[in-house]
């Protein structure tokens, strides 16, 4: 697509070429970010929008997803990675390194200066001279290599690699240009596993040699800046299945269509919002809408073919599958942006849950996965809030008992688990409501109203066990930013506290304090709480501060630093998020996404948006139908970010909020912002 535009430019001259250029949003995207050490756990590997091959560098020591940007010797390129997921990530399979002569035993360095990554494109240049670059579609990568001239050239393949431990593997040589591999591995955090089918294709003639049981090198001859080609296809079925694939799909296609298609494709997805304003938020943002799009992904073949959870084969009838989840991270916010942006994949998305009921859900991973994934607790309040965004085309009540019988087998034993298991209750109330289940709606909600019980006894009176992070048995936070939990009642919890001026009260010493921990997802959606407060400016002034300012964090995953970080949380660089701060599978990069629009869905489960003064002039969601849906932010500066006055469709609007359907319909919401709060505004 670049290439395409340069061409263009050349001969139509400057400021077609500016005009042009401004409408290529990959530009923005900024693959490196989030890829330095323990910030994000990113990585560059290239890939199309949600696809299941994802080739990439590894590095050594390496991060989660294989790769730190910090690092200088690389290990190979693998060919799948689930980013930003704690642990040691998964994925990492199939490793392959281009050799001239014996291995460095110090190693392969790559040459920082020459790594170049965008959509869908990995290249780098290898300290024994070799040029490297990847690219993919949905299933195959394309790796192309130039080889200095040598009489003993090779790759070394490693059939058993793998980030969380490999638990078999096997290699076949078909022929001279042809291998396969069969991986099982361990998923996330050594829970469960997951098996892959590999077909290769090399353009060389090449040799075997065995290395060890797993380890095997191709050998071949090169001359001077030969090319060689290999085409890695992957399958969740078979290795017949890859090479199916590869034959009828990808084997006539080229390295530059491939990575023009995925640009392309990666230009249609980050188009759905398009935004105005400060360059250095661009990037950011942009980067982010991309981590978005990675997980999960497509896992069918191309007849529709997939592997379910229960390890059998089942057809996808009227929608693409998926796989590879974190719903307890994502479910706040991720699924909820794409009913806003992408209600096609939505339906493809809310099908792939519902599938998991039909064909057995594990609590984490199963071990019978068909791609690396993690976890997928608040799976019903993913579905309820698809549902209630106008996502349809999906049969809830087919798995309602499924849904109803699983949450009654939840192990709930601390604070926190209790607050997110009546949470659960509440969805699944709902969700009997919508089927004209009066007597479940009213049995299950009462379950959910149950928080109230565990919330006096353990959050009420402030002590001082509120500030030791897995106090009485908290998963990842403290007491304080748990206390939180209870979306789906902020009333209720408004009346626990003693009140909307209590309320308020405790919000702002929580925040005057830096007590949130804007690193982990528990209390992400705290900022917006004051939207429900007697101040509802202080979402505007925290969220603003969040998104483009210093801050003071004490907190990691599971310790309270003893010397707090300082600084931006949200940055354009390697390091682009707060130490231990994992985007956790797409979750902070919507957090940004969202807030950075001025929407945030807090009680996830309603078709309902909380909103605050954006940070950009002008964005523009696209819609279906050919809608749009604009924000304008007038005044808007580093300083001016409190909302004075706004208006949907030319009405003068006081509500802190927005109906889903309101922007879906198509529209106008306009801000004017000062440096000042206005504390007339909003109709709370």
């Amino acid at each position: 697509m670049k290439n395409r535009i340069i061409v263009i430019c050349f001969f139509s001259g400057f400021l077609f070429h500016n005009s042009l250029a401004s409408m290529s949003l990959t530009d923005y995207v900024d693959l490196f970010m989030c890829t330095a050490g323990d910030h994000g756990q990113m990585d560059p590997s290239a890939t199309v929008p949600f696809g299941m091959i994802k080739p990439g560098p590894d590095t050594y020591p390496g991060n989660h997803s294989g790769y730190n940007y910090d690092d200088r010797i690389i290990l190979g390129f693998s060919h799948n990675r689930l980013a930003g997921v704690g642990c040691n990530g998964a994925g990492g399979n199939l490793r392959m390194l281009p050799l001239v002569g014996k291995a460095d035993p110090k190693g392969i360095s790559l040459l920082k200066e020459t790594e170049k990554a965008e959509p869908d494109y990995y290249k780098v240049q290898l300290s024994n001279g070799i040029i490297a670059e990847l690219t993919a579609t949905n299933q195959t990568a394309f790796h192309r290599y130039v080889f200095p001239a040598s009489n003993s050239a090779s790759i070394m393949i490693d059939a058993g690699s793998s980030f969380a431990g490999t638990t078999f593997c096997e290699k076949e040589i078909l022929n001279s240009h042809e291998f396969s591999v069969r991986v099982s591995a361990r998923n996330v955090c050594g829970l469960g596993r997951y098996t892959v089918y590999y077909h290769v294709w090399c353009s060389k003639e090449f040799t075997g040699q065995d290395i060890s049981d797993r380890v095997f090198s191709l050998n071949f001859k090169t001359k001077k800046n030969e090319t060689v080609l290999f085409h890695v296809t992957v399958s969740s079925i078979s290795c017949a299945d890859a090479k199916d694939e590869w034959e009828t799909v990808t084997r006539r296609l080229s390295f530059d269509n491939v990575r023009n298609a995925g640009s392309d494709a990666w230009e249609s997805v980050l188009s759905k919002i398009i935004v105005e304003g400060k360059e250095e938020y661009k990037r950011i943002f942009y980067t982010h809408l991309y981590h978005t799009f990675l997980n999960p992904v497509k896992t069918q073949n191309h007849s529709g073919i997939f592997r379910g959870t229960d390890g059998e084969l089942h057809h996808a009838d009227g929608y693409t599958h998926y796989n590879g989840w974190s719903v307890w991270d994502n479910f706040r916010n991720k699924f909820s942006l794409y009913a806003l942006i992408a209600p096609d994949i939505s339906n493809d998305i809310a099908n792939s849950l519902v599938s998991l009921y039909r064909y057995g859900i594990p609590y984490w991973s199963g071990y019978n996965e068909p791609v690396p994934t993690v976890r997928t607790e608040h799976t019903e309040i993913a579905l309820l809030d698809l549902y209630r965004r106008g996502i349809r085309n999906f049969d809830i009540k087919a798995v309602y008992r499924k849904l109803s019988a699983e949450i009654g087998n939840v192990k709930a034993d601390s604070p926190d688990s209790r607050l997110e298991l009546c949470y659960d209750y509440w969805a699944l109330s709902e969700i009997a409501g919508i089927l004209g289940l009066k007597e479940d709606q009213e049995l299950f909600l009462a379950k959910a109203m149950e928080y109230k019980n565990i919330w006096r006894k353990k959050f009420q009176a402030i002590t001082d066990n509120f500030d030791v992070m897995h106090a009485e048995g908290l998963y990842e936070g403290t007491l304080w930013q748990y206390q939180w939990h209870v979306q789906f009642d902020i009333p209720g919890l408004i009346e626990l506290m003693g009140g909307k001026d209590a309320f308020t009260e405790r919000l702002e010493y929580y925040f005057d304090n830096n007590l949130h921990n804007q690193g982990n997802q528990p209390d992400i959606h705290v900022p917006y709480l004051f939207n429900f407060s007697s101040k509802p400016w202080l979402t505007q002034k925290w969220v603003n501060r969040i998104l483009t300012k210093d801050m003071v964090q004490h907190y990691g995953t599971h310790v309270k630093w003893k010397k707090p970080y300082i600084g931006r949380i949200y940055k354009d660089t390697p390091d682009g998020y707060i130490p231990e701060m994992d985007d956790d599978d797409g979750t902070m990069s919507a957090w940004y996404v969202l807030s950075a629009i001025g929407l945030y869905p807090v009680l996830v489960g309603e078709p309902v948006f909380q909103i605050t003064s954006p940070i950009f002039d002008k964005i523009t969601i696209k819609l279906s139908e050919n809608k749009e849906f604009v924000i304008k932010a007038r005044g808007f500066s580093d300083v001016n970010f409190f909302i004075n006055k706004a208006t949907l469709n030319g009405k003068d609007y006081l509500e802190s909020y927005i109906l889903h359907h309101d922007i879906v319909s198509g529209g106008m919401l306009e801000y004017d912002l000062s440096d000042k709060p206005d504390i007339n505004w909003s109709g709370r």
